[in-house]
């Protein structure tokens, strides 16, 4: 079953041995907070608004109402076991409560070099999938060094949804899940508007290169070989319809909802695109968006 709280993971190895020693996020000043505010919303309003705007902000900073508000983020900051009085405010107004389409609004793209020496797609991506899986289990055993900006250790809280984490579309903000990595060590490879859980470790092993390679071969063999409906393209929608499609598919029959949960549970999801793209803006939408059903 998903868990709503991260994997129990942060206290120990490497990866999180400087996250009880990070500062916790400061509240700034009033006075510094309400300049900044106006540089902000200035050049989006013209003379007059500016100026009823810097009226109001002005008469705001000298009101007992402005300093009950301060006071209240600063006791919220120093309430014990809290590190970050904006984390939850932000991660919902900025991500789990934001409405529009995941893609393009919020999701990004990078890109890696062409491989020479693997030229077939499927070889390229078992590649990819056994480098990501090593990563992987860098971040299970905590072994994986922290990231630093120069000699200041950054905080490693993200890292614990990397793997086997998923994002559920709810009313009125989506929900985050993550799963058990030793409990769940498969992937989902999306071909052709079709989904595939693949097994990687097989008798306590992982698979082999070559054997994944296989694997993805016979995947793109039955995939290309049959027309499905293209459900993945529902993940595009906006967030609300998506909640509510999501509803309907999982309450439509027992094996859809377990479907749902077996790629939920997935470590992460390969997509197998069929597309050739040649020109820079055309691998740059197939890497950000493709076609929206292949994912």
């Amino acid at each position: 079953m998903p868990s709503s709280q991260p994997q129990k993971s942060t206290s120990v190895g490497k990866l999180f041995e400087f996250q009880s020693q990070l500062p916790k996020l400061p509240v700034p000043a009033l006075s510094e907070t309400l300049p900044k505010y106006l540089s902000t919303v200035e050049p989006l309003l013209s003379k007059d608004e500016f100026a009823q705007t810097k009226n109001l902000v002005e008469k705001f900073g000298q009101s007992s109402q402005g300093q009950e508000l301060q006071r209240r983020l600063e006791a919220r900051a120093a309430e014990p076991g809290r590190a970050n009085w904006l984390e939850e405010w932000w991660n919902d107004l900025s991500y789990m409560g934001y409405r529009d389409p995941v893609t393009p609004y919020v999701s990004y793209f990078y890109t890696y070099k062409d491989d020479k020496l693997r030229r077939k797609p499927t070889q390229r991506a078992a590649a990819i999938v056994r480098a990501a899986w090593a990563f992987r289990a860098q971040v299970a055993s905590g072994e994986l060094a922290p990231e630093m900006a120069r000699t200041t250790p950054l905080c490693s809280y993200s890292y614990n949804y990397m793997f086997n984490a998923t994002r559920i579309p709810k009313r009125p903000s989506d929900i985050e899940a993550t799963y058990d990595l030793g409990a769940n060590q498969h992937i989902t490879v999306a071909r052709n508007n079709q989904f595939f859980t693949l097994e990687l470790v097989h008798d306590g092993q992982l698979l082999s290169a070559a054997e994944i390679e296989s694997q993805l071969d016979r995947i793109v063999e039955r995939a290309d070989s049959t027309a499905a409906v293209p459900v993945g393209v529902l993940t595009s929608d906006n967030r609300d319809l998506w909640a509510d499609n999501y509803e309907l598919l999982a309450q439509a029959s027992p094996q859809n909802a377990q479907t749902l949960e077996k790629l939920q549970s997935s470590a992460f999801l390969l997509c197998l695109d069929d597309t050739k793209p040649v020109t820079r803006e055309e691998c740059h939408r197939t890497y950000w968006h493709g076609n929206g059903s292949n994912r």
